[in-house]
């Protein structure tokens, strides 16, 4: 396995961040989710559209969230060429899934 070969390679030793390729938001998310089940014939009465983006600001929690919390994978590509799937096909995957069961 490539990860492995950290151990005999100091040079790939280090923190890596692993996550799907691309970005997203919680709105655009839900959207996405909501267009998928409603194409997978789910009788939803909420279309996409209707979904309102709400500032982060106007959602208070109790630990304070960074504007910009991407995960960087530049890394992990450069020294594995190791490059997920959009988040996309794991979201379509995880409801096709949901759907089977």
């Amino acid at each position: 396995m490539l990860f492995r070969s950290a151990g005999s390679h100091p040079r790939l030793a280090g923190l890596y961040h692993l996550a799907a390729a691309g970005e997203t938001s919680w709105h655009a998310y839900a959207c996405h989710l909501v267009t998928h089940a409603r194409l997978a014939g789910h009788p939803l009465r909420l279309a996409p559209a209707a979904i309102e983006a709400v500032a982060t600001a106007a959602y208070p929690t109790p630990a304070r969230r960074p504007h910009n919390s991407r995960l960087n994978t530049e890394k992990l590509r450069a020294a594995f060429g190791l490059t997920l799937p959009a988040w996309q096909t794991g979201v379509e995957r995880a409801l096709r899934e949901m759907r089977e069961r």
